[in-house]
């Protein structure tokens, strides 16, 4: 195995675990969220924040989170890991 396969593969490895996470979580909230009602009045999953600063002011709300948040990280960690399976 040459060098270069191999940061390819240790790179598709890490994008890929990321990308799995996001679809795992995206997926139970919408299991959740569908048994509830859709009530969002009840946080689940993991916690996301709009900034950097990990401060409860920058907390996303459920709704947020669940129409925002969590479909774009799964789309751009999904775009990631095709791009490193093309190149």
């Amino acid at each position: 195995m040459s060098d270069d396969q191999f940061q390819s593969l240790v790179g598709l490895c890490v994008v890929g675990s990321f990308c799995a996470y996001n679809w795992y979580w995206y997926i139970r909230s919408i299991i959740f969220y569908r048994k509830n009602g859709f009530d969002f009045s009840k946080d689940f999953g993991p916690k996301v924040y709009w900034s950097s600063f990990a401060h409860d002011r920058f907390l996303a709300k459920p709704k947020a989170k669940f129409f925002i948040a969590m479909p774009f990280a799964v789309a751009v960690s999904s775009f990631l890991t095709i791009f490193l399976l093309w190149v």
